[in-house]
């Protein structure tokens, strides 16, 4: 017979034999196709079929390593398509491991590393008792001095590191780089301000809008209204592009907060006069006090202010919640300012951050900024959100030891260093 024909019945035979749980036997079958045809083009349905079965036997790895083969083989066929969609559902089966009495120990990258975070890198990282990769994954507007003296600041385009139609891709590398480190059992999670997206067109009018107590004046500012009734559809399709690349978790960037001059959008005013039942005049949350003129809050702006952080809490778990309607195994980090254990006052003013508000949502972890020092402060944070629940976000230069911290059961730790730093990837770090 022809080996056309023989394939086919060899491949007929194989699915037969997986239709009836005879997997082993199903398995043999489509292997020979695999080894004994190299130069068939049936080998590239052999090895999804071969996939598919090893998957339905539970064998996770097994299955992952035919789907590989079949992208790295057969990068233009059919099967190509979907096998790419399972592996990024498959990895996250995998077990990561994680050191004892450490929910996550990990480092972040800023989006300009991404194209060093191969597989050699990441086996670096996981040998270093790593279990998680936190990357920045968009890149706003920066200016550098013009080429030629005198010349103009040169401007970079701002956008993303992902595939997507939400905003401009600047470079499709995380989804190489999610494979890379799963390859290596480690958690990629990706980074993002839902406030600062400076590719976002001006014309759409998202902008918020700044209060300036001493012009008496609002202004738009350079961040997005989080209360645009626009703005949560925009996220949940960018985000939902961004889990589709096979990521793990996802922090939410404090930088920049919702500052306490901010969120005086027309939309923020309509809606707080409507669900308060008073109009707000930003001029009465201001007042001057003793013979410097100093500004200081009237009691309104405590009742502002603090209806400003549970609609901005609102909007965004709402977000989160259609997103993980499609991707119900991502896990999701909220981040903080030290000043919401410190001084909780002076972080609702500041930045619009409620800890104890906080925790009521299904975040699954709260990540706090800074190194929190002294150990009493860590311990005082686990005890408000939990401390499985707990993330430390701290700069490696401060830790002279080498050695993680000793923290509060449970509590996760990821070194993010700071601005202008020596990177953590490839420094030996």
């Amino acid at each position: 017979m022809p080996s056309s024909e023989v394939i086919a019945a060899i491949l007929q035979a194989g699915r037969q034999a997986a239709a009836q749980g005879q997997f082993e036997r199903a398995i043999s079958l489509f292997r020979r196709v695999q080894e004994g045809y190299p130069t068939a083009p049936e080998r590239s349905v052999a090895t999804m079929l071969l996939a598919q079965t090893l998957e339905r036997r539970r064998d996770i790895a097994s299955a992952l390593n035919e789907y590989r083969r079949l992208v790295a083989e057969f990068p233009q066929s059919p099967q190509a398509v979907l096998a790419r969609a399972k592996i990024a559902d498959l990895e996250r089966q995998l077990p990561v491991a994680r050191p004892p009495g450490m929910q996550l120990l990990g480092m972040y990258v800023e989006p300009e590393g991404l194209a060093s975070l191969d597989e050699r890198e990441f086996n670096r990282v996981r040998q270093s008792g790593t279990n998680t990769v936190v990357v920045g994954i968009a890149r706003n507007r920066t200016f550098s001095a013009g080429r030629a003296k005198g010349a103009p600041p040169e401007q970079s385009a701002a956008g993303v590191y992902f595939k997507t139609h939400w905003a401009p891709v600047l470079q499709d590398r995380l989804a190489a780089a999610v494979g890379a480190g799963h390859q290596q059992s480690l958690q990629i999670w990706a980074a993002l301000s839902v406030r600062r997206m400076e590719w976002v067109d001006p014309a759409l009018k998202w902008v918020d809008w700044r209060y300036d107590p001493g012009t008496r004046r609002l202004d738009p500012a350079d961040t997005l209204d989080l209360l645009h009734p626009a703005l949560p559809d925009y996220l949940v399709g960018l985000i939902t592009d961004l889990a589709a690349t096979g990521i793990d978790g996802l922090l939410l960037l404090a930088d920049p907060p919702s500052a306490a001059n901010e969120g005086f959008s027309p939309h923020a005013l309509r809606r707080y006069e409507r669900e308060v039942g008073q109009a707000l005049d930003p001029r009465m949350l201001w007042l001057r006090q003793g013979q410097d003129q100093t500004f200081t809050y009237a009691p309104e702006f405590w009742r502002w202010v603090g209806w400003k952080q549970r609609e901005q809490t609102k909007v965004l778990d709402g977000v989160m919640g259609a997103v993980r309607a499609s991707y119900p195994a991502l896990k999701v980090a909220v981040e903080v300012h030290p000043e919401t254990i410190t001084n909780p006052q002076q972080a609702l003013a500041s930045y619009a951050e409620e800890l104890l508000d906080l925790r009521r949502y299904q975040y699954d972890y709260i990540a706090v900024a800074g190194l929190l020092s002294p150990d009493s402060v860590a311990v005082k944070a686990a005890e408000i959100v939990r401390g499985d629940r707990l993330v430390l976000l701290v700069d490696p230069g401060e830790n002279k030891s080498g050695k993680p911290p000793t923290l509060p059961p449970g509590t996760g730790l990821i070194y993010k260093e700071k601005a202008g730093a020596a990177p953590l990837t490839k420094q030996g770090r």
